[in-house]
């Protein structure tokens, strides 16, 4: 468990002759864990420092592994749990959608501190705390934490920071499912991994879903608080939280429609892969009726000329073998030329994947003219 103290001069002067008021505040970071092992104890050890008493049903919420984000407050305090990404084996982010991994990150805010409870080994943790440390060695810097809530922000900044990153594997990745999907030459049978990854897309879907749902509520929070405060207060502070509550908001809505488009082009490829498969079922059915066009005739001759009969034209004829089987072959020609004019036959040699580049080329060319 870690403990940084803050003085963080306002930027706004407060008092008649242009001073600043000096807020002290610390960042009080610790790991579930800590809390898992005495969880009275750590209680008794943020009221000492706090003065506040965390409440039991939020200390089950800390412990809860799988609570998912949400905004909830009490008179002492606001509680905060977004859910960030962790990695299941070097602590970097995994590429595969499938294996993604969250938990939740714990944010409880009181005006004298900012209190953190989340996993051990967190590289972003690691990061923003080396960063901060940086700029308390100049406290009169502008990039110092002003409050427990600029501070929060940051660190969720951080966190959100690693959902933007997933944007480019994640479309590399469905690119590549799009080009098994309607390959022509392979047939594709991994169905169960393709559900995997379109439901780990809906599940991140859902997740900032939630997310913005709790933001909204800090905000809404916020701008409460803002309305009933004293006239005093910095109105240059007050916009700049609101700016890195927004701005936070919209990043995650951007990782939220990328996952979405993402679902939607998954599901796209998936529906034009089963119309490739049509496609090509058609085509063999096609073939095969005309192969049966063709050989109607032939067969009615042949069925003909097989009759038990003592009399038939040609029948005993030294040349009628090769007159019959020169009429066939004329008969065939004639077929062959007849479904040829009619543009049904000389189609089969392009692959669905042509026909769709073919179309791809057209709608680009179209586009360019237009502009």
């Amino acid at each position: 468990m870690d403990m940084l103290t803050f003085n963080a001069a306002s930027q706004h002067p407060l008092r008649p002759n242009g001073e600043h008021i000096t807020q002290e505040f610390v960042w009080i970071d610790a790991l579930r864990e800590d809390v898992a092992q005495d969880s009275t104890a750590w209680q008794h050890y943020i009221a000492a420092q706090v003065g506040c008493r965390i409440d039991d049903f939020h200390i089950t919420d800390i412990l809860n592994t799988q609570h998912p984000s949400f905004f909830d407050l009490t008179h002492d305090y606001e509680i905060l749990t977004f859910r960030k990404l962790i990695s299941q084996h070097d602590g970097t982010v995994t590429l595969d959608p499938a294996a993604l991994t969250t938990a939740p990150v714990v944010f409880i805010i009181t005006k004298k501190a900012l209190i953190t409870v989340h996993e051990k080994d967190s590289r972003t943790f690691n990061a923003v705390r080396n960063r901060i440390i940086q700029t308390l060695d100049n406290p009169n810097g502008s990039r110092q934490p002003v409050s427990s809530l600029d501070l929060m922000l940051r660190i969720i900044n951080a966190l959100v920071d690693k959902y933007l990153e997933l944007r480019t594997p994640l479309t590399r990745r469905i690119d590549l499912w799009q080009t098994l999907l309607l390959q022509g030459n392979h047939r594709f049978n991994n169905w169960s991994q393709l559900l995997k990854e379109r439901l780990a897309l809906h599940q991140l879907d859902n997740l900032c879903e939630e997310q913005l749902d709790a933001l909204q509520e800090l905000r809404d929070e916020y701008l409460d608080k803002a309305s009933t405060s004293s006239v005093h207060d910095s109105l240059l502070r007050r916009d700049m939280m609101m700016v890195r509550i927004n701005d936070l908001m919209e990043h995650v809505t951007r990782v939220q429609n990328h996952a979405a488009r993402l679902e939607n082009a998954l599901k796209s490829a998936v529906e034009l892969h089963f119309s490739a498969n049509a496609h090509q079922t058609n085509e063999n059915l096609r073939f095969l009726a005309i192969l049966s066009a063709i050989f109607g005739p032939l067969t009615l001759l042949t069925g003909i000329y097989g009759m038990n009969f003592d009399v038939i034209p040609g029948l005993h004829n030294p040349n009628g073998f090769w007159w019959m089987m020169g009429g066939m072959l004329a008969v065939t020609c004639g077929l062959l030329y007849y479904f040829r004019s009619r543009r049904l036959v000389g189609r089969g040699d392009a692959s669905i994947i042509a026909l769709l580049n073919s179309s791809s080329a057209d709608k680009t060319s179209q586009k360019n003219i237009i502009k």
